[in-house]
């Protein structure tokens, strides 16, 4: 092999290298930028995840986080002396974190059967409804989620949300039930208005809130029968340090 080979070789074995190296570093800031201080670093803080469920949770101004539920969590913190961020994401992100985070806890979610062993349930915070909603002109308003089971229809709901529990709960099979990562209300709205499906589960307060935030019509859907009740909670991670948990479960005065 000529000279000008072996340095084209040594050339090529060096930018693979190279190229090797900065993948390796690529993968380290990707770790690090997605490990917000508290969240995976374990430093001893609380990270409590919510959603943008209105009227319970909302972005308020400068990043603040607002809703009827946010001051009985933060007051319920506080009377425990103890370090925690909370964090506004997209439900199933919220969800997930909660679930995959030890040091996390989350609300409001619903305490149901197959979430019992997924959270030491903390604190009680409201009892939320739920109802079948349907597109109005296509569907009879005395429609009910037997009607729906019956005929195969199918119903949307948020992926990893309690309307899609309550779906399978009252018998509607799971393929005809569309999980939707992260849905909005405008999401699942607009498949029911393009006719891809003419069922979905909401909270009424919830969809009140959404429909006058997006400017949708509301009197397009009608609310429809009520699928369930649910008491949601603050909850805090199964795998959670026994050191940290021990102050949620003290009682203040």
């Amino acid at each position: 092999m000529t000279t000008i080979g072996l340095k084209a070789k040594a050339g090529r074995k060096k930018a693979t290298l190279l190229l090797w190296v900065a993948l390796f570093i690529a993968l380290l800031s990707g770790r690090a930028l997605y490990a917000e201080p508290g969240l995976e670093t374990g430093t001893g803080r609380y990270m409590v995840f919510t959603a943008y469920i209105p009227p319970y949770v909302a972005p308020g101004k400068g990043g603040e986080i607002i809703g009827s539920l946010v001051e009985p969590v933060e007051t319920f913190m506080k009377a425990r002396k103890v370090p925690y961020k909370m964090a506004l994401l997209p439900w199933s992100a919220t969800y997930r974190r909660a679930v995959e985070t030890p040091h996390a806890l989350i609300f409001p979610v619903d305490r149901t059967a197959a979430r019992e062993d997924r959270f030491h349930w903390i604190k009680p915070l409201v009892t939320t409804h739920y109802y079948i909603y349907g597109l109005r002109d296509k569907v009879a308003p005395t429609t009910t989620l037997e009607d729906i089971r019956t005929n195969g229809d199918l119903v949307s709901c948020t992926k990893n949300s309690i309307q899609c529990e309550l779906l399978l709960k009252g018998g509607i099979a799971d393929e005809n039930i569309l999980r939707i990562e992260g849905a909005s209300i405008t999401d699942r709205f607009n498949l029911m208005v393009r006719k891809r499906n003419f069922f979905t589960v909401f909270d009424p307060l919830v969809f009140a809130k959404l429909v006058e935030r997006d400017t949708l019509d509301a009197d397009r859907l009608i609310k429809l029968e009520k699928v369930g009740d649910m008491t949601s909670y603050l909850a805090a991670n199964r795998r959670m340090p026994g050191k940290m948990l021990a102050p949620l479960l003290t009682a203040t005065e």
